[in-house]
């Protein structure tokens, strides 16, 4: 994965972190009767590790996922061979903590647990429900009766709320609490937002300052820029292939455009093919437009041999059209670079209108935008 999808960043809110990666609370909480005696204090302090993907993003290939010590069951099970859908909207993730129960500075106590998170983002709505799961606690010394308190936010535009088992304040123990953290983002034409989701628990003993702990999933990205499909959300660094992992687009089956496609991806840099390390990256409108000028503009027509088909006058679709290869809507296209690197192939008129339909469909379902990028499977 990306590093933007692959980890997590630990914040620390209004907590002081110690060199020793510990978090405690900044100051005493109200509540805390007796926390602090003459030359005493006690506090409650949060150590968090590196949270960790356990999602295999771009996996093209038939490889299981390494299962996870402790994980809920059926935790991030994923398809396989991967699938462009799944890719797009899924992630998973753990966050080790564990909580020192300290008096007069020394430990009295440790609580240790693991957070469990299953995000599937919605392709066709800007709502959905994130799947969290608080493991059993194991408790040592005097680490009884830590109420624990799940606060999720999000940023501009996006609303969420916490449901189910984690919607109320619960005490660590030797059982687990499974909840959700329930997103709904607004947007509208024209302005894609992206934001993520920060996790925010708190924890409480009487008699003793609060603990915080905090930190941030991967960023995410809801449009509404499709009429068709309407609005949705995706992680916007993963890789798409069009039409999917392990199936051809249905463009491998236009005869000149497949076989212009098929002509550059076996060479060269073998840019858009699956697993390469150039995919193809989405243009913005005025990229694309510049990029049919450079390489199919109208100055240039067919050559002699040009034409390997029977052109009818009498049927719009078999005007000579002209084909590029990276395509002009990426950022790839245009004179980006030389052969045999990027090619043009004088195809029907209809190829090229069934590529464009092609395109556009791809775009809009899997919320491919602008610098978004992707692959495309058109075969040996």
């Amino acid at each position: 994965m990306t590093s933007a999808s692959s980890k997590l960043l630990a914040t620390t809110a209004t907590l002081i972190l110690a060199a020793t990666g510990t978090v405690a609370a900044s100051a005493p909480h109200s509540g805390a009767s007796g926390a602090s005696g003459a030359g005493g204090n006690n506090e409650i302090t949060v150590t968090t590790s590196a949270a960790k993907s356990d999602f295999a993003a771009g996996n093209s290939k038939t490889k299981a996922v390494t299962p996870q010590a402790g994980a809920p069951a059926g935790y991030c099970k994923q398809p396989n061979p991967m699938t462009t859908a799944v890719n797009r909207t899924m992630d998973c993730y753990h966050m080790p903590i564990k909580i020192d129960v300290k008096r007069n500075g020394r430990t009295v106590g440790t609580a240790s647990f693991t957070v469990w998170h299953e995000i599937h983002l919605n392709l066709k709505s800007v709502k959905w429900s994130e799947k969290i799961t608080v493991s059993k606690a194991a408790l040592t010394g005097s680490a009884g009766g830590i109420i624990t308190t799940f606060h999720p936010s999000c940023g501009s535009g996006c609303q969420v709320r916490a449901g189910g088992g984690l919607a109320s304040p619960f005490t660590l123990n030797g059982s687990a609490h499974t909840g959700s953290a329930n997103h709904t983002f607004t947007v509208s034409a024209g302005h894609p937002r992206s934001s993520h989701t920060r996790y925010e628990f708190d924890f409480k003993k009487p008699g003793y300052t609060s603990g915080e702990s905090a930190y941030l999933g991967s960023t995410y990205r809801c449009d509404d820029e499709d009429r068709q499909y309407g609005a949705g959300c995706v992680y916007p660094t993963r890789i798409s292939v069009e039409k999917d992992w392990t199936k051809l687009s249905d463009m491998a089956n236009l005869p000149g455009i497949g076989d212009n496609i098929r002509k550059v991806q076996h060479a060269g840099l073998h840019i858009g093919y699956p697993g390469s390390t150039v995919p193809l990256t989405r243009a913005t409108k005025a990229q694309a437009d510049q990029n049919r000028r450079e390489v199919c503009g109208p100055g240039v027509h067919p050559q002699p041999g040009d034409i390997w088909w029977t052109v009818d006058p009498n049927d719009d679709g078999t005007k000579p059209s002209c084909d590029e290869y990276p395509f002009a809507e990426t950022t790839q296209g245009g004179n980006t670079y030389n052969p045999p690197n990027r090619s043009i192939k004088w195809v029907p008129l209809k190829e090229n209108r069934q590529q464009g339909g092609i395109i556009r469909t791809f775009f809009g379902r899997y919320h491919v935008l602008p610098g978004d990028k992707f692959y495309v499977q058109a075969g040996a």
